[in-house]
């Protein structure tokens, strides 16, 4: 099997579960929440029975800490680069807690994928209560680079009408790294995503960049 099907398929089950307990949800509250996106790391193996034990591990990892109130969101992303392969949310006290997270899951700990993690502003979270996990639904995820000084009010300005408008679903603010802005649009209609979007802090000159991808969420994670 290809090196692109399998880190596809090792992410290509959405994993979503009810929130966490009222003394869970109390305990996180706390805590910061992070974004991650998987990324490519070196080639993995060609016994196709090895990588399907740990495409196994990869998901039961998944569904534990969904379990433990850990992890709210994750899904596979299309990128034309095949460098990130999907995005997962979680909640840790800091960096080394958030990395145990995966220490069970063999892609990560034998480095065929990465970690890219970054610290979370949630403005408006993916939804991790009533979905259907059976369903698999495709949207469109939106990759902002790195505001400007200039722009840097204007951008939460702009996003905040965009929600309310219910152009956007979801919308995470990193705090490092190139990318500056995480949106996430209900459905495939890029026409209208790219129409709204032109008026975006910085894109029409440049500014800033602006990468629209495939993204697959379980059913109800983007209301």
């Amino acid at each position: 099997m290809q090196r692109r099907s399998l880190i596809a398929a090792a992410t290509a089950m959405p994993v979503v579960m009810a929130l966490p307990s009222r003394g869970q949800a109390q305990t996180l509250a706390a805590e910061q929440q992070w974004f991650i996106f998987l990324e490519t790391g070196r080639p993995v193996p060609e016994d196709k029975a090895a990588v399907a034990a740990m495409q196994a591990g990869h998901l039961e990892n998944f569904k534990r800490l969904f379990a433990d109130g850990k992890l709210f969101a994750a899904g596979p992303m299309r990128d034309p680069a095949r460098v990130k392969r999907g995005i997962v949310v979680v909640q840790a006290p800091n960096r080394q807690v958030l990395m145990s997270y995966f220490q069970s899951d063999e892609y990560v700990r034998e480095g065929y994928m990465t970690v890219n993690a970054q610290p979370a502003t949630v403005h408006q979270a993916l939804n991790h209560t009533g979905i259907d996990p059976n369903g698999i639904e495709e949207h469109r995820i939106v990759l902002f680079s790195r505001a400007e000084e200039k722009d840097r009010e204007a951008v939460p300005v702009f996003l905040k009408r965009a929600l309310d408008e219910g152009v956007i679903g979801a919308w995470y603010s990193l705090e490092d790294g190139p990318i500056g802005e995480v949106v996430f649009m209900r459905g495939t209609d890029e026409t209208a995503l790219r129409k709204t979007m032109v008026e975006y802090p910085g894109l029409s000159d440049q500014r800033v960049t602006m990468k629209i991808w495939a993204q697959w969420l379980g059913k109800g994670v983007l209301k």
